[in-house]
């Protein structure tokens, strides 16, 4: 859906990105910042290729950092075992139709298919008070991605 994905369709540069190290066992490198705008899976599996997150990643960051809401930013630091640190916003989703809902709530694209649906995809889903690193949504509504790569 071009209303969804017009940001990003001059591709990704993995060198234009500012990466940190969180410590994590993997050595995973997560982007300092999120790509702009919001994405459809498709297009940000087309996109990010290796650097849209996989599930066993997205488990990683949640299962190893500490996470704080920030009222006043609306979103989680996630501080890592070494001390560094990003901040995931909560931007809500555009939907199919071009709005953008939950604006309380983040969404991000995982590189994983759903389990049990053909129509959704993984995703990291939170909000203040709540985080599913791993749960399921329809692949055409807009979320955001936070690339990573190994080290």
């Amino acid at each position: 859906d071009a209303a969804i994905s017009s940001e990003a369709d001059s591709g990704f540069n993995p060198d234009s990105v500012e990466w940190v190290d969180l410590g994590l066992p993997s050595g995973r490198l997560w982007a300092k910042e999120n790509a702009p705008g919001y994405y459809d899976w498709d297009k940000a599996k087309e996109i990010f290729k290796d650097c849209l997150p996989s599930a066993p990643a997205t488990a990683e960051l949640y299962e190893e950092c500490d996470w704080d809401w920030d009222d006043s930013k609306k979103g989680y630091l996630v501080t890592g075992p070494n001390g560094n640190s990003i901040f995931l916003p909560a931007l809500g989703y555009k939907d199919t139709d071009g709005n953008i809902n939950c604006t309380n709530s983040g969404h991000y694209w995982t590189a994983c298919p759903s389990k049990t649906s053909q129509a959704d995809a993984r995703n990291l889903y939170f909000g203040s008070g709540y985080i599913y690193p791993l749960s399921d949504d329809y692949r055409a509504n807009g979320f955001s991605v936070r690339p990573s790569r190994e080290y």
